[in-house]
C-alpha cells in the first residue's frame, strides 16, 4: 500500500477507483461469465500482477491525499519487508487509467492479516463466555460490522 502526498483542496478524485484486475480479485465477480477469460488473459499477458495478487484500488482522503494499492501474496513466509517490484507494478498499472502529474509516495506500508483458507472469516468458542472472531483479511471494511454484529447477537442469544 502507498500514500501520496496531498494534491491539493482543487483537486479531488470523488468516488474510490478500481480497475479490470479488481474483477479477478474479488469473489464477488465469480459468477461473472466473461470472468475465466478475463482471468486467462491476465495469466497469459500480466503473470506477475497475478503471482502477486495486484489489483490497484484508488481513494482520496479530505486532506487530498491518495491511497494507493493493493497485492496480496498468501504463504506461510511472508515477511514484514515491502517489495519495490510489487509497488512498481501497482504504479505501473495506475498509469492506465488514472492521469495525475508528480504523485509522489510519502507513506509505504503492508499488512498481514489472518485469513482462513476456505471461509470469509473464522469463530471459535473455546470455553464459555470466551469467542475468538478472525480471519476477515483484507475483507474487513466490508465485512466486520455485519460480522460483528451477528456475533454479538449469537452471545446475547438474540436471532
Amino acid at each position: 500500500m502507498m500514500r501520496t502526498h496531498p494534491l491539493g483542496n482543487d483537486w479531488g478524485i470523488g468516488p474510490m477507483l478500481a480497475a479490470g484486475l479488481t474483477l479477478a480479485h474479488y469473489k464477488s465477480f465469480q459468477d461473472c461469465p466473461s470472468l475465466p477469460t478475463l482471468k486467462k488473459r491476465f495469466n497469459d499477458e500480466m503473470p506477475d500482477y497475478v503471482r502477486y495478487g495486484i489489483h490497484v484500488l484508488v481513494s482520496q482522503n479530505r486532506l487530498g491525499e491518495l491511497t494507493l494499492g493493493d497485492s496480496h501474496e498468501y504463504s506461510a513466509e511472508i515477511t514484514p519487508f515491502d517489495k519495490e517490484e510489487i509497488d512498481e507494478l501497482v504504479l505501473s498499472y495506475l498509469n492506465t487509467f488514472f492521469t495525475r502529474p508528480n504523485l509522489r509516495i510519502s507513506y509505504r506500508w503492508n499488512g498481514i492479516y489472518v485469513k482462513h483458507p476456505t471461509e470469509p472469516y473464522f469463530i471459535m468458542r473455546p470455553f464459555p463466555g470466551v469467542t475468538i472472531v478472525t480471519g476477515v483479511g483484507g475483507a474487513g471494511m466490508t465485512l466486520s460490522f455485519g460480522l460483528a454484529e451477528n456475533v454479538i447477537n449469537e452471545n446475547l442469544g438474540k436471532d
